[in-house]
């Protein structure tokens, strides 16, 4: 059995207590709960690996009222809170020996307990950009076969995209709406509580020479069962400044068609609209429509693919003006305020993930991030806005024992 440190508060109850007047009306009953708390004395944990710690609160005479659970660390004499849930996946990037202090609050009551928590060396070395390359999607865009001309085989192009994630210096095209990549941590991206945990960088929109670039939206995982694998029950939206507007639209998902090759041209009027039936797309919202070839020589679809295939993801709308008097040849780009790469500011806090339904979820920290494009727009000759990613970064990284 294990050996319970209890901390207990008994606090008197007021029982039904019938002070009868004249008209032998009862007086209200009047509450006082009673909150008790046991927790093991002391827990062991490894650097940047979750210790669940599990409290057994017990609250009497509460129903009805709030509960609040406030987790802190003591470190050099000052208390740092660090969860408010009723259960603490603690997780620390220095070894040591940390005092965890619990209050739980029901109505007027407060119950606190403590316990211990060693983190032991591990003489580990750990990287602050995300360095493994688990999945990549492009979607359409226009030099997509300049970049993996002759490639058939998706394990080739994985190997390139790999070298790009290895050189911050070579972006990795995304295309135009769902276009992703999906990356792995050698560590555990710690929530730091009321603080941003990620930075993630991506090309941002260049009206001087004519390339426009679409913000990122970003996914989180973190490795539950740690088994090594973003399942898909681990995913979680970082909810940005768009995530509520009208014009979302949630559960978005595009298929993409392969060209025909023997099709003929359908152009537009404008010279650089060579066919503006080039490429054929369908929605689950019950839309259809058709990627504009701007350029004959160019190939939009990966060769890699079968004849179709779906991407999905949350859909948003952006600021767009066309400012050349319709013809199509120049635009002024918006751009988002918060929550996504590419943007001026892209640090990410990790409290920002909601699940599927919208509902905030409580995070340690993460294993994995997606980041994918958002928009599904084209830019007249200057063909679609597209996504480009360069890195994520974990902003509060201790790399080593003695850092």
């Amino acid at each position: 059995m294990k050996n319970y440190t209890k901390y207990i508060v008994f606090l008197f109850v007021l029982g039904f207590v019938f002070a009868c007047n004249d008209d032998d009306t009862p007086v209200t009953e009047s509450r006082v709960p009673t909150v008790e708390i046991s927790l093991d004395p002391s827990f062991e944990a490894e650097r940047y690996k979750v210790e669940a710690i599990e409290p057994a609160v017990t609250i009497t005479d509460g129903e009805g009222m709030d509960t609040t659970y406030r987790w802190s660390v003591t470190v050099d004499g000052l208390d740092s809170i660090i969860g408010d849930q009723r259960s603490l996946p603690f997780i620390s990037p220095r070894p040591g020996e940390y005092t965890i202090n619990l209050a739980v609050t029901c109505g007027e009551t407060t119950a606190q307990a403590s316990t211990t928590v060693t983190v032991q060396k591990n003489n580990q070395t750990f990287t602050a950009k995300a360095g493994k390359l688990i999945d990549y999607e492009p979607a359409p865009y226009q030099s997509l076969m300049w970049n993996f001309y002759g490639m058939d085989k998706k394990e080739d192009v994985f190997d390139i995209v790999q070298e790009a994630l290895n050189d911050e210096y070579w972006d990795i095209n995304l295309g135009t709406f769902g276009g992703f990549v999906t990356v792995k941590f050698d560590h555990t991206v710690i929530n730091v509580y009321g603080k941003r945990d990620l930075n993630v960088q991506a090309s941002v929109s260049n009206g001087d020479n004519g390339v426009y670039y679409s913000p990122l939206s970003v996914m989180v995982a973190y490795d539950t069962n740690q088994n090594g694998v973003a399942d898909d029950d681990e995913w979680y939206e970082i909810a940005g400044s768009e995530y509520g507007k009208s014009g979302t639209v949630k559960d978005y998902e595009i298929t993409y068609y392969r060209p025909d090759a023997d099709k003929d041209a359908v152009p537009g009027e404008q010279s650089w609209q060579y066919d503006t039936q080039y490429l054929k797309w369908t929605s689950n919202q019950r839309e259809t429509g058709y990627i504009t070839q701007t350029d004959q020589f160019n190939e939009y679809y990966p060769e890699w693919e079968e004849d179709s295939y779906t991407l999905k993801g949350i859909k948003l709308t952006i600021p767009l003006k066309d400012v050349s008097d319709g013809e199509g040849t120049g635009w002024n780009v918006g751009t988002y305020a918060w929550g996504y790469g590419g943007i001026e500011d892209p640090d990410i806090d990790i409290d920002w993930a909601v699940d599927a339904d919208g509902n905030k979820v409580h995070l340690p920290g993460i294993d994995f991030v997606k980041v994918y494009v958002p928009t599904l727009v084209e830019l007249g000759n200057k063909d679609l806005l597209t996504g480009s990613f360069q890195y994520v970064e974990d902003l509060n990284l201790v790399s080593g024992d003695d850092d």
